[in-house]
């Protein structure tokens, strides 16, 4: 085994994993694209993206690598000291004991769907048909997390294994099965009701199919021979593995919070969610690029050398911080645009619209929320993060209760979630730099830069803006409006980049010249 990768073989495999998960993310956008096209945001809307929620946080949490971090270094210190053997012996044994716990967890599901509803979207409990139809929905999606969770495991053996391609790719041929359906539906002009219930089926077998795409896989390596065995590397991984997959999931147990806080509006989870997936693009975006070059080059620094991660920090915002000023600038033609047809009306678009502007407010915070975090995790010491994440949940749990009487519940929740976010930014930053890991001095500089390039991008969207408004309109065809949002958008962002290079923020004095100049 290769105890330290060149450089280029690092790159090339960052690039597969991060090129996948982008196209899931757009795979799964699309794919949202038709839900919304073929569901509208009413009650079934409702219904169905709620039961979703559960699927989705665990896609995004497991299966693009989320149990790498606890399990990888586990499996490949049990082959460096005890052999081959001992290795797949430990993640027949990871694998069996995650199977059987996950299938009692399914079963209980099962019985108690509509509480599990509840614990989503507790507002449901004043709309009993919304309730009954999202308990149904949950009931047919649950064999889901068994399958791809097991399915992630053995894509983290593949991955120890220097093997990524087709871990990598699973997730976007999932949502591509999920669009073939979803296109089929449409063509035959299926009831919402009975279309939801069909894509609720199609989950579950995209989990099937996830396991199977990464047992096909494993056969070039071998298949690990399941074992209920407890071995001391299965202690080592309960005692780590749960708190780092906390820890990491906290955004996504933001949003949840999110989805409970909006649950008491007909509507408003729909709503939350077409926003949440146009935020998530930019936030994916990051948070691969986070959790595999810069996890990897910060797990083989010494602790003191916060160098990385403030070229880390400054790309991250110099992504995210554009990203933000135009969603929430573009919110309304955006969703319009993207969305606005079938069953989802113009009060769709607004209640949506708003959504997605408050939480854009949050992404800057939620990309320095994961970049800092990776300073803990390349050390094993996801504690501290996992406690700074839940006094985010609680947060968005008390901000959305505070809130709710002064606004739509969907622009509610994203702001009590942008407001997390914030919390657990500034206080990660806080602990970081009172134990020497970072100072946040390193950071000011490309912040800046960033901050005036970001508005110098804003004056010229709001400068544009009028000129192209015509072009996307709604009574304008679909290509025609698509055509003027991009017009707009690539003005803004040659905009940002002209500023920044005349700033210094990119080229040789900026970003990312220090990045490859540090390298090695």
């Amino acid at each position: 085994m290769e105890a330290n990768p060149p450089p280029s073989r690092l790159a090339r495999d960052s690039l597969v994993v991060g090129a996948a998960t982008i196209l899931s993310r757009l795979l799964g956008f699309a794919r949202d694209v038709l839900v919304a096209r073929l569901l509208g945001a009413g009650p079934v809307a409702d219904a169905f993206l709620a039961a979703l929620r559960l699927p989705n946080l665990v896609r995004r949490v497991l299966g693009e690598g989320g149990l790498n971090a606890p399990f990888v270094p586990i499996y490949l210190a049990v082959r460096q000291e005890q052999g081959e053997a001992a290795a797949r012996g430990f993640a027949g044994e990871a694998a069996s004991h995650l199977a059987l716990m996950l299938l009692v967890l399914v079963g209980l599901g099962e019985l108690f769907a509509p509480w599990v509803v509840l614990a989503i979207a507790g507002g449901f409990a004043e709309e009993p048909e919304t309730l009954a139809l999202a308990a149904s929905y949950t009931r047919l999606m649950l064999p889901f997390l068994l399958l791809t969770t097991v399915a992630a495991l053995l894509a983290a053996l593949l991955n120890a294994e220097r093997r990524f391609v087709m871990a990598a790719l699973a997730p976007a041929l999932m949502n591509a099965l999920l669009i073939a359906i979803l296109l089929l539906q449409l063509l035959q002009g299926t009831e919402p009701a009975m279309a939801a219930r069909w894509q609720a089926l199609a989950v579950s077998a995209t989990g099937l199919a996830h396991l199977g795409l990464v047992l096909l896989a494993l056969r070039r390596v071998g298949w690990p021979r399941p074992s209920l065995r407890w071995s001391p590397a299965m202690s080592r991984l309960i005692r780590t593995g749960g708190a780092t997959l906390l820890a990491a999931s906290s955004a996504q147990l933001v949003l949840l919070v999110a989805t409970q806080i909006a649950s008491g509006e007909a509507g408003a989870v729909a709503a939350l969610y077409y926003a949440d997936r146009i935020f998530q693009l930019p936030l994916g975006f990051v948070g691969v690029a986070m959790g595999t070059v810069v996890f990897s080059e910060m797990a083989q620094r010494p602790a003191g050398d916060d160098a990385l991660l403030g070229r880390a920090l400054g790309l991250g915002l110099a992504l995210a911080l554009p990203a933000a000023v135009a969603l929430i600038v573009l919110a309304r033609p955006i969703v319009s645009i993207l969305f606005e047809h079938g069953r989802f009306g113009t009060d769709d678009t607004a209640r949506t619209a708003a959504a997605l502007a408050l939480l854009a407010a949050g992404l800057p915070f939620a990309v320095v929320t994961k970049v800092l975090g990776q300073a803990y995790f390349a050390r094993q010491r996801p504690r501290t993060p996992l406690l700074v994440g839940l006094a985010a949940v609680a947060v968005a749990a008390a901000a959305g209760r505070l809130l709710s009487p002064f606004g739509p519940a969907a622009a509610t929740a994203a702001l009590a979630a942008s407001l997390a976010f914030l919390l657990q930014a500034l206080m990660l930053g806080v602990l970081l730099a009172r134990e020497g890991l970072w100072r946040p001095a390193s950071a000011l500089r490309p912040a800046a830069g960033v901050a005036v390039a970001s508005l110098a991008m804003l004056l010229l969207l709001m400068g544009l803006g009028p000129a192209l408004q015509g072009w996307m309109a709604p009574g304008q065809a679909v290509i025609v409006r698509a055509a003027g949002l991009a017009l707009l958008c690539g003005a803004g962002l040659a905009g940002y980049g002209a500023a920044g290079w005349a700033l210094g923020v990119f080229g040789p004095r900026g970003w990312p010249g220090p990045l490859r100049k540090r390298r090695g």
